[in-house]
């Protein structure tokens, strides 16, 4: 007994010690390409078994100690302390700061611990962040110089969360910060771990329940990519993922029914007897993989056929150890003008494995090349809901913002509304059971029904 727990003391004060090593930030980016990943994990395939053997260990003795927490990836983002205020509105993103000109489109939006909002996005060519009260109102903005992707800067998401400690951690296609409560930087790291010069194109975040930051996006070398941060911005693992063709990307990232990794995005595929399509962004599959918490492919699956599918957001599901994903599909026959009146929406079921149980299409996506953006969430009755951009039918009076409530024990829903939407940038439940949307140019607060006014 004695021996044991001597052995379980040394266990825990070397991983004490490795943890209280101190790294400059600035500093921390490893060398790192896509070969020499791909000849690590040939190399060391056991290495990063053992890595996350170590994660586990880590996350027991933050049982033991009370440390991690599952931090702003949580579906609902509130504070229990907090009193529950029901709220409805609708408000455009309009940074006062001034600038040269405002870039807010593409705006995320998080609910916070207090009741209020964090809203994410750039302002006058840098990053921004405005945090709100519960009515929307703003308390505080400020902006920092991690850069914009310009001109795309339209194009470009950003995503933000509330982290366990009460600050913010900010990812955006030029790299990720850290700020305390009140948005004082902690800590940046600009472009790719490694090569600085490299956009990461960062399109989500997560603090997984070990208390690390899990990062993704692409393409870099035109992979996707999953970067590892420790809370004090030390970069503990950065992987690629993807196929032989060009222009693979994930979009979203969500800790698993089992305490790993679950990633959604696209993977690029050949065109007929062409392995390889030139137009890469025509020829793509809905792609999901699972990995272990540094990244360790678990399974790696893609769904679609011969023209384009392309993953956007993925929940777990409520009825079973599964998840629910949202895409787009387009069944154009070589060129990308036709997806124009074809755009559909994708909803597919999956398993823990990976297979697909279930397939919905619905009509009326609205199409762009890049992809429309889609957001998804949980309800509080068990169903789902999404956020993303229809066709306009005026004469049925249907706007562009389009938002569909769904699923067993839910009020089936859907609306089409104005204003004129870019898509569904993201969508969050709200401890009033309601939603916190943004299109990317306005935040829409809206009850369990959906009503905003």
């Amino acid at each position: 007994m004695r021996k044991s727990i001597g052995i379980i003391l040394i266990i825990f004060f070397s991983l004490n010690l490795i943890s209280c090593k101190s790294e400059d930030t600035e500093k921390v980016n490893e060398p790192m390409s896509k070969g020499g990943d791909a000849l690590g994990d040939v190399l060391d395939p056991v290495g990063d078994g053992l890595n996350d053997a170590g994660d586990g260990l880590n996350d027991g003795l933050n049982d033991l100690t009370g440390g991690g927490s599952a931090g702003g990836g949580s579906e609902s983002g509130s504070d229990e302390d907090v009193p529950i205020i029901h709220t409805k509105f609708i408000k455009e993103i309009i940074p006062g700061i001034a600038g040269e000109y405002g870039c807010y489109l593409g705006a995320d939006i998080k609910q916070t611990d207090d009741g209020g909002y964090i809203v994410a996005g750039c302002h006058a060519k840098k990053a921004w962040m405005m945090k709100t009260d519960v009515y929307g109102k703003k308390q505080w903005e400020k902006t920092y110089s991690l850069g914009v992707n310009i001109p795309h800067y339209l194009l470009a998401p950003w995503s933000v969360i509330q982290t366990s400690d009460g600050g913010y951690l900010l990812a955006s296609h030029k790299g990720v910060l850290k700020t305390d409560s009140s948005g004082t930087m902690l800590w940046k790291i600009k472009g790719f771990p490694g090569n600085a010069g490299s956009d990461p194109n960062y399109e989500d975040v997560i603090e997984h329940s070990n208390g690390n930051y899990y990062l993704v996006g692409g393409p870099v070398s035109e992979q996707a990519i999953m970067v590892k941060i420790s809370p004090t911005g030390s970069v503990l693992k950065t992987k690629f993922y993807g196929g032989n063709c060009v222009d693979d990307i994930f979009r979203s990232v969500i800790e698993s029914n089992d305490g790993k990794l679950i990633m959604v995005g696209e993977k690029s595929h050949g065109n007929g007897s062409y392995p390889c399509a030139f137009y890469f962004r025509y020829y793509k599959n809905i792609w999901v993989v699972k990995t272990g918490k540094n990244g360790v492919k678990i399974w790696d699956k893609d769904y679609g056929g011969p023209a384009l599918e392309k993953g956007q957001d993925i929940v777990p599901t409520t009825d079973s150890d599964g998840y629910i994903v949202l895409g787009q599909k387009c069944g154009h026959g070589g060129r990308i003008t036709d997806c124009g009146s074809v755009y559909k929406a994708v909803i597919l079921k999956i398993n823990e494995e990976g297979n697909q149980l279930n397939e919905t299409i619905l009509p009326l996506q609205n199409m762009f090349e890049y992809g429309r953006a889609q957001a998804l969430a949980n309800t509080h009755l068990g169903g789902y809901v999404f956020v993303t951009a229809s066709v306009p039918r005026e004469r049925k009076n249907e706007g562009k913002l389009w938002i569909k409530k769904w699923g067993s024990g839910e009020k089936n829903m859907e609306l089409k509304i104005w204003p004129n939407s870019d898509g569904g940038r993201s969508i969050m439940r709200t401890n009033d059971n309601g939603f916190i949307i943004s299109d990317g140019e306005y935040m829409i607060k809206t009850d369990s029904n959906l009503s905003y006014e």
